[in-house]
């Protein structure tokens, strides 16, 4: 079991899915919603437009899940093979830092899952309201 994790690690294959996978699902989220929801609290929308505001959303959530990989991969490299990525470094140090990187992977992976799911869920429903101007006298 070690192996095919040291291949895939080593490979790239997840680095290119990460940022398929986050790219993909931010281009269609700006495609369907044009950043609405981001209008209101996000600085880089303000200032530079809903363009930027993508592009940059894409940055940070492709860098925090390859960046992950990439600590998670030097981590497993060393603990289960001769490799000294992380020298100076002791044993809470080590799972300080796989904790964290763990979190920032899950974190960056399900926040893009939760954008995800609201492309697929996606409706083009309009909120309706009705106003009744009914007197006594027309009933």
């Amino acid at each position: 079991m070690k192996e095919p994790l040291k291949t895939m690690l080593e490979s790239g294959a997840i680095n290119t899915f990460i940022w398929a996978y986050v790219g993909s699902v931010f281009l269609l989220h700006q495609y369907l919603y044009g950043a609405n929801e981001l209008k209101n609290d996000s600085f880089i929308y303000k200032h530079f437009g809903r363009y930027a505001d993508t592009l940059f959303g894409i940055a940070t959530y492709g860098l925090a899940g390859t960046t992950s990989t990439a600590l998670l991969k030097g981590l497993y490299l060393q603990t289960f093979y001769s490799g000294m990525y992380f020298t100076g470094f002791g044993t809470f140090d080590l799972v300080s830092m796989f904790l964290l990187t763990s979190f920032l992977l899950v974190y960056s992976m399900f926040n893009t899952s939760m954008m995800l799911r609201t492309i697929i869920y996606h409706t083009e429903t309009v909120e309706i309201t009705v106003k009744s101007n009914l007197t006594s006298k027309s009933r």
